[in-house]
């Protein structure tokens, strides 16, 4: 079955306190988490959002949390102020699209980006940790406004909210996000952009795909505080969920790759399906398309509505289970499982990419 047993409400949060201090006792049943727990990530957007018909794929897909990778459109304060409004818990991070245009905050008014933190609130996880005690889980957001590479986008505006200024600086307030983390918790960065180290072929999951030869284009800052992280403290990070790097690779030159196991089995998971809402009237003409392994093709009603992707993320008793790219449609009030493309599975279709 696609779902398992358990049906998931959406779960309260809280935002981060003081570090507990550790004890033997406690360490032995760390990650004793939910028995199961389902997240759906939602994708760099751009203006691809309605709240009906995206609650009403939710329902159907029952996350206990909904992660979104930035990039809503540009600088669409109404757009955001929808996801604000979605009845699921949640966690958010804002990408380079919303900071389009504004390179510093306005003085004498509210700018764009300010309307849009204010929309979010505590869930904007940029810089900072959320507490989702019910699951034994911990968000810990990474740069906001990201746009790849090696530069930091957005400069004044990082300085003048954050105090950063440089990608050292950077990695710091990442990495300081996270120390307080209930030990019980396991940790899942949510960031717009993936970490340098994951490949620098056109194709790779942070590869340049609009120049010849690709390139890294992951981001640094994001890289060394998660190797910190993992040096310095005894966190489990089983995930690292990121977008920005689309699926569909400039210049027609095919797909590119959205998941990879690190050496250390930490799971980089890029959310970035774009188109994420295609009308069903384009997916049947469409639907003769070749399909990639343990992709699983359907006929596609010739029907008024939309078919809108997220990828399921599962874990089971602390450890991750599943992830699968799943397509839902909606006519109405009818929502359907259209496909669904394993990405991960502890099975024996388990991905084979590795760093």
């Amino acid at each position: 079955m696609f779902m398992s047993a358990l049906l998931h409400a959406p779960t309260l949060c809280c935002l981060f306190g003081s570090c507990p201090s550790p004890s033997s006792s406690k360490l032995k049943n760390r990650f004793l988490m939910a028995s199961s727990v389902r997240i759906a990530v939602v994708g760099d957007v751009h203006d691809d959002w309605n709240l009906e018909e995206d609650t009403k794929a939710l329902q159907l897909l029952r996350p206990d949390l909904v992660l979104f990778t930035g990039d809503f459109g540009n600088e669409n304060v109404e757009l955001v102020r929808s996801i604000a409004d979605l009845k699921f818990a949640k966690a958010i991070i804002l990408g380079n699209h919303d900071a389009w245009s504004t390179q510093q905050f306005a003085q004498r008014r509210k700018d764009r980006v300010q309307l849009q933190l204010e929309c979010l609130g505590e869930e904007h996880v940029g810089y900072r940790r959320l507490d989702f005690p019910m699951l034994k889980l911990s968000i810990v957001g990474g740069r906001p406004f990201s746009c790849g590479g090696e530069q930091l986008f957005r400069k004044r505006l990082l300085a003048e909210r954050y105090g950063v200024h440089d990608m050292n600086g950077s990695a710091k307030r990442i990495y300081e996000a996270a120390i307080g983390t209930p030990e019980d918790h396991l940790v899942i960065l949510l960031a717009h952009n993936g970490p340098t180290g994951l490949g620098s072929n056109l194709n790779d999951i942070c590869g340049k795909d609009w120049v010849f030869g690709g390139g890294d284009h992951g981001d640094p800052d994001l890289a060394n505080a998660i190797s910190h992280l993992k040096e310095t403290t005894k966190f489990s990070i089983p995930l690292v969920v990121f977008g920005h790097m689309h699926k569909e690779l400039a210049h027609g030159n095919g797909l590119r790759k959205m998941i990879v196991l690190g050496t250390d089995n930490t799971i980089y998971l890029n959310g970035a399906i774009v188109p994420r809402v295609k009308s069903l009237g384009d997916e049947q003409k469409t639907n003769n398309r070749s399909f990639m392994n343990n992709e699983i093709p359907v006929t596609i009603p010739e029907a008024e509505g939309t078919v809108r992707a997220f990828t399921l993320v599962e874990i089971v008793d602390g450890k991750l289970e599943k992830i699968a790219e799943t397509w839902i449609s909606v006519i109405g009030d009818k929502t359907t499982l259209e496909e669904e493309n394993i990405l991960f599975t502890t099975g024996p279709r388990e991905i084979d990419a590795g760093i």
